[in-house]
């Protein structure tokens, strides 16, 4: 899985945070995910807000959205797009400091959490949730071994 990555912030980037979750999650998904491509976009409180009002009716500040560009896993070719996540900097940081955790562990988690929407992966019912968590869990072991927790 490879990784595109743009910051229209002005704060760090953090592209090497986001190039991690990449390399974890593709290394747990299915093989068919190995020569594709996901965006991740860092913005502002704003634009989010505006995504978020835009694509799913809620106008409020998110921390994260992700948009798939395919409608089913058998669609998928290789070298083919999976789509773009956007997150919020400054929604991160503002979780990290109430969680007690460090900012590059929150955008690893939701990163992580994006990637897994965008291959598929929902939380709607309770067996989605279970199945979702179970891999973002098992995801954020490994990224805690490279990343700082605190």
């Amino acid at each position: 899985m490879q990784l595109e990555f743009a910051n229209q912030t002005s704060n760090p980037d953090h592209k090497e945070i986001f190039e991690l979750c990449v390399e974890v999650v593709s290394s747990l998904a299915e093989p068919v995910f190995q020569d594709t491509e996901v965006s991740i976009v860092l913005v502002s409180e704003a634009e989010i807000q505006r995504l978020n009002r835009e694509y799913r009716d809620k106008d409020a500040v998110t921390d994260v959205l992700s948009f798939p560009l395919w409608a089913e896993r058998s669609e998928l070719f290789p070298g083919s797009s999976l789509g773009e996540i956007v997150i919020c900097y400054n929604k991160a940081y503002e979780q990290a400091h109430h969680l007690g955790h460090s900012l590059e562990y929150e955008l690893c988690s939701l990163g992580v959490h994006g990637l897994w929407h965008i291959m598929g992966y929902d939380h709607i019912s309770d067996e989605d949730f279970e199945q979702m968590n179970a891999k973002e869990k098992e995801s954020l072991l490994l990224i805690t071994q490279k990343v700082s927790f605190s």
